[in-house]
C-alpha cells in the first residue's frame, strides 16, 4: 500500500518539528497554509490507524519502494549471519543515511500519528484506535533505542521542542511500560467504534492486550542484564495474568497480498528478488543454511520452507564464484565453513563480509522459498525463478512477534534469571510451534513427497532435549538461542538483539576479510538525526554499546 500524498505532508510537517528544521515562522506556515496537512480539525482517527499499522509494517520490514533493503528486519538478519552482509567490516558495511528511512518512519510517521491521533481518540471515545496507536508507538520507540542507543524521545513531537535531547535508554524503556500499560487500559475501555481496518488482529482487542503485555516481555528479558529483579518480577507477572500471546493464534503478523502494482501489495523481498529477466537479488548466508542443514544428524524439517535450490549444484570455477578453490584466510580455518557449503549442492550462498563482484550467478543462488515471503517450496525440481508467477505470487508475512518467539524468551528467562517455568518445557514448545506455523503455511503449494513426518520432526525435538539436558548452563543457553535463530528466519529485529544480550550462538561465522575481536554493538545515527538536530552528536564507531548491553567490549561477540 503507497503511502498517500496527506502522509507525505504531514511527513514534512512533523519532521521539521521534530529535527528542529527552519525557523518557528516557518513551520507556523506549513501547518497552516497548506491545504493538504492533516490536522485535529479534518483528521480522520481512522486514516490515523491505518497510516500508524502500515508506517510500523514498514519500520519492521520496508515497504514497496524501499529496493534497497533499509527496513531493521533486514538489517539485524544481514549482521547476525541469517541473511549475507555484504560488509565487508561492521564500520563500514552501513552509512549513517542507511538508516533515514527508519528513523523517519519512527518518529515523523509513527510517534507523530499516535501524538495527533490521541486527543481526537479522547475527545470521540475510539479508545482502540488509540490503544492500537501507542502499541506501535512503544515498539517503535524501543526498536530506535536497540538498534541505535539514546534517542529522544521525551521532547519529541511535543510541539514545543525543535532540537529534541536523547533521553538515557533506561528511562526510555521505563516510560514505555507506562505507554504499554495505558494501551492495554484503554483496550480494557468501552469504545464508541472500532477502527474501520485492524491489520493485525481483525478488531480482536484480547489479542491486543496480549501483544501489548508481550512486549513488555520482551523490554524486560532485554533489560534484565541491568534490571535482573524486575524483570523476574515483571515477566512473573505477565505470565500469572496469562495476558500474552500464547499459540499462533495470536501471532504478530503482517499478511501481504498479491496485487503487483498500484500499488504492489507483495512482500518486499519477493517483490525485489522474483522479477522477469533478472534473476534473484539476495544471497542467503552460508552460516544459516550450514546450521540448518549440518549441525544435527538431519536437516531442519523447515529448510525446504525457508530455502529454494535453483540449481542441484555449487560453483564450478571462479567465474562463477571468485573464492572458489581458494584457501580459507588463517583466520577463519578449515574447520569453518568458507566459500560454499561443500556436502551441500545448491545450497548457494555467501560468507560473512563478503564484498567480491557480483558474478553471472542470479540463475544459481539459493534464494527465499515459501515461508516467509511467499517463494517457492523446494521439491528437487531445481529450476531457476522465471518470474514473479511463483509460490504464493507475494502473499508472504512479517514474523514480528510469533508464539515461539515468546517461548524462546521464556526459556531465556528461566534459565538465566529464574523466571517461573521449565526451560526445556518452554523450548520444546518454541521448536514445536515455530515447525508447525512454517508446515502450516500454504500447504496447497507443498509437494507432499517431502514434507517432514511427524516422526521426523519427533527426533529432531528429542535430539535436541537430549543435547540440552547433558549440557552446562552456559551450553544449555546456547542451544536455546540457536534454536530461536532457527525460528527467527524473517525477523532480524529480535536475532540482533539476542545475539548482543546473550553472546549465542557461540560459532557464528567471523568477518570473512579479517579477524574482528568486537560486533556492530549499534548502528550509526542516521543523518535525519545528527544533521538537522543541534543537540545530537554522531557516534565514534559502532562499537558504542546500548544501555541493556552490559556485557564484555570485546572478545564476546564479533
Amino acid at each position: 500500500m503507497k503511502r498517500l500524498s496527506n502522509k507525505i505532508n504531514i511527513y514534512f510537517a512533523a519532521l521539521i518539528l521534530l529535527l528542529g528544521v527552519g525557523s518557528c515562522e516557518t513551520t507556523e506556515l506549513e501547518l497552516v497554509d497548506d491545504p493538504n496537512a492533516l490536522n485535529s480539525a479534518t483528521a480522520s482517527p481512522d486514516f490515523y490507524v491505518n497510516a500508524i499499522q502500515i508506517s510500523l509494517r514498514n519500520l519492521f520490514g520496508g515497504d514497496e519502494l524501499d529496493s534497497n533493503g533499509t527496513s531493521l528486519s533486514e538489517r539485524g538478519m544481514e549482521v547476525t549471519r541469517i541473511l549475507h552482509m555484504f560488509g565487508p567490516l561492521y564500520d563500514n558495511a552501513y552509512s549513517p543515511g542507511a538508516h533515514d528511512f527508519a528513523w523517519s518512519t519512527a518518529y515523523a510517521e509513527i510517534l507523530a500519528d499516535a501524538r495527533s491521533l490521541e486527543p481526537l481518540a479522547i475527545e470521540q471515545e475510539l479508545y482502540m484506535h488509540l490503544g492500537i496507536a501507542q502499541v506501535a508507538e512503544a515498539y517503535a520507540i524501543a526498536a530506535m533505542v536497540d538498534f541505535f542507543g539514546d534517542v529522544p524521545y521525551s521532547e519529541s513531537a511535543d510541539g514545543v521542542t525543535f532540537n529534541p535531547k536523547a533521553d538515557p535508554g533506561l528511562e526510555t524503556y521505563q516510560a514505555l511500560h507506562g505507554v504499554l500499560d495505558n494501551a492495554i487500559a484503554n483496550f480494557n475501555k468501552e469504545e464508541f467504534s472500532k477502527p474501520a481496518n485492524d491489520f493485525f488482529y481483525g478488531g480482536d482487542k484480547a489479542k491486543w492486550i496480549n501483544l501489548a503485555n508481550t512486549l513488555k516481555l520482551k523490554l524486560y528479558l532485554q533489560s534484565r542484564l541491568v534490571t535482573e529483579s524486575e524483570s523476574t518480577a515483571g515477566i512473573n507477572a505477565i505470565l500469572a495474568s496469562g495476558n500474552y500471546i500464547q499459540g499462533p493464534s495470536g501471532d504478530f503478523k503482517f499478511q501481504y497480498g498479491t496485487t503487483d502494482n498500484n500499488p504492489d501489495s507483495r512482500h518486499p523481498f519477493f517483490t525485489r528478488n522474483f522479477v522477469e529477466g533478472t534473476g534473484v537479488t539476495d544471497y542467503m548466508s552460508n552460516t544459516y543454511m550450514d546450521m540448518l542443514l549440518n549441525q544435527k544428524t538431519a536437516p531442519d524439517p523447515r529448510v525446504r520452507y525457508y530455502i529454494y535450490r535453483q540449481r542441484n549444484s555449487n560453483a564450478q570455477n571462479t567465474v562463477e564464484q571468485s573464492c572458489f578453490g581458494a584457501l580459507p584466510p588463517p583466520h577463519i580455518g578449515f574447520a569453518s565453513i568458507f566459500c560454499n557449503l561443500v556436502d551441500n549442492p545448491g545450497y548457494w550462498g555467501r560468507d560473512h563480509g563478503y564484498d567480491f563482484g557480483i558474478p553471472p550467478d542470479t540463475g544459481a543462488r539459493a534464494t527465499w522459498g515459501l515461508y516467509p515471503v511467499g517463494g517457492k517450496f523446494d521439491n528437487d525440481d531445481f529450476e531457476a525463478i522465471p518470474d514473479r508467477n511463483i509460490g504464493t505470487k507475494g502473499s508472504g508475512i512479517d514474523p514480528i512477534m510469533m508464539s515461539s518467539f515468546v517461548d524462546f524468551m521464556l526459556a531465556e528467562a528461566a534459565l538465566t534469571i529464574g523466571v517461573n517455568g521449565d526451560p526445556a518445557t518452554y523450548l520444546e514448545s518454541g521448536i514445536r510451534e515455530s515447525i508447525g506455523t512454517v508446515m502450516a503455511f500454504r500447504t496447497d503449494l507443498v509437494d507432499t513427497d517431502f514434507v517432514p513426518s511427524e516422526a521426523d520432526v519427533d527426533a529432531y525435538v528429542a535430539e535436541v532435549l537430549a543435547n540440552y539436558a547433558a549440557a552446562n548452563n552456559d551450553q544449555k543457553l546456547n542451544i536455546i538461542i540457536k534454536e530461536y535463530w532457527l525460528a527467527l528466519w524473517g525477523n532480524g529485529v529480535e536475532a540482533y538483539n539476542t545475539y548482543r544480550r546473550t553472546g549465542k550462538p557461540d560459532d557464528l561465522q567471523q568477518l570473512v576479510r579479517q579477524p574482528s575481536d568486537n560486533f556492530m554493538r549499534s548502528f550509526w545515527y542516521p543523518d535525519a538525526y545528527v544533521n538537522q538536530n543541534s543537540n545530537a552528536t554522531q557516534k565514534p564507531d559502532v562499537f558504542q554499546k546500548v544501555f541493556w548491553d552490559t556485557n564484555p567490549d570485546t572478545g564476546f561477540i564479533y
